[in-house]
């Protein structure tokens, strides 16, 4: 049963340093206004090839997200075009998330009241830093000041539930410096914040860097001290730690990223999307030009798909659930899959449970304390 939607905007003003993700710096390539405007036509055309399969199903979509790129580079006229085309297109339940992805430097207050307008009920910042010299760092195109003003207009503009990303482990970056990144994501107030550490992606401008040495690679001895001081905290300034990266007033948890986390089916839409059907995970074609030829040949403009049998459904909601900190549900997993986590991964999880990485209740299957900076290595375990 399909519960969230995904629509990628592969657009952004212009690329950051670290990013790998699908996106065209407007900045730096050939698009023009009228390929956004054709490429959001696209879109709405992809979604119909989806719309009788959905209503077929019966399900209500739960979580609609729009991210990216930056899908706040578009104006606000076509940012409510796609937000009305999508709502009429599905079925939303009552009380659906709406999230839409922005930067700072992309945002107005008359963009930010058309969003609250056309249904947008959840704002996700791509702060990263409050420091000056590190979003100059990052390549990006705000600064700390421009989060602020956003921040100010998004509530005047209505917005009562706002999340905002922040970076650790970047180039140059200290532990004191963290914590005043902290320190200024709590005092701003936010309902939900983000923690991602730096990684340094193959084809990105901070990898040619790297192999060029003209970067170290950022020692993960201290990246680990920042994640620590980060969930004490956030814990103590009254944000719960519900999943490894993401931390939330109560009643504030983000529901479209837990339907990842409890393998739960959503659909990808756009240019170099992904989505995950009837066991059937796919992922778009990620060229503008292609993408747009397929959907306009009435065909899904899917470039993989990968079957996912009864075994890898298994694992993966074993290492998806993990990362919540309430774990893996056994009861469901019983459902899901008629047997029970103990009888599929007794031997893993014991032996999990003897290095200290692992707790288990009369419910759950979760990650301890020690376990929560090696979740990884905890993954792999049931990747067999």
């Amino acid at each position: 049963m399909v519960a969230g939607v995904y629509v990628h905007i592969p657009f952004c003003v212009s690329k950051c340093h670290y990013c790998d993700f699908v996106s065209y710096g407007l900045r730096s390539s050939d698009v023009q206004e009228q390929d956004m405007e054709s490429y959001l036509s696209a879109l709405i055309k992809e979604a119909k090839l989806y719309e009788k399969r959905l209503l077929l199903s019966g399900a209500g979509v739960t979580s609609l997200y729009i991210g990216g790129g930056t899908p706040t580079c578009l104006t606000g006229g076509q940012l409510c075009y796609l937000l009305k085309s999508l709502q009429a297109l599905f079925t939303l339940t009552a009380g659906v998330e709406i999230t839409v992805e922005g930067n700072p430097g992309t945002l107005d207050k008359k963009k930010l009241q058309d969003l609250r307008r056309c249904g947008c009920s959840r704002l996700s910042l791509g702060v990263q830093s409050f420091d000056r010299h590190e979003l100059k760092v990052l390549g990006r195109i705000h600064s700390p000041r421009d989060v602020y003003n956003t921040f100010k207009l998004a509530r005047e503009a209505g917005f009562e539930n706002i999340s905002i990303d922040l970076m650790y482990g970047l180039p140059g970056q200290d532990l004191a410096g963290w914590r005043r990144n902290l320190q200024a994501a709590v005092k701003l107030g936010p309902e939900h914040i983000s923690l991602y550490q730096l990684n340094i992606e193959k084809g990105t401008p901070f990898y040619r860097a790297l192999t060029k040495g003209l970067m170290t690679e950022f020692k993960q001895e201290t990246a680990l001290l920042m994640y620590e001081e980060a969930i004490d905290f956030l814990a103590s300034a009254g944000y719960g730690h519900y999943e490894i990266s993401n931390f939330a007033r109560p009643g504030q948890e983000s529901i479209h990223n837990k339907l990842y986390w409890r393998h739960q089916e959503y659909l990808g839409l756009g240019a170099g999307a992904s989505g995950y059907l009837e066991r059937v995970r796919y992922t778009n074609i990620p060229g503008l030009e292609a993408y747009q030829e397929a959907v306009l040949m009435g065909r899904r403009p899917v470039q993989e798909e990968e079957i996912i049998d009864e075994s890898l459904a298994m694992s993966e909601m074993m290492f998806l659930g993990l990362r919540l900190l309430q774990g893996v549900d056994k009861e469901r997993f019983l459902q899901l899959f008629d047997i029970t986590v103990s009888e599929r991964y007794g031997v893993e999880i014991a032996k999990l449970k003897k290095l200290g990485l692992l707790e288990e209740s009369r419910t759950h299957i979760y990650l301890t304390k020690k376990g929560l900076p090696l979740a990884n290595a905890v993954f792999m375990e049931f990747l067999n």
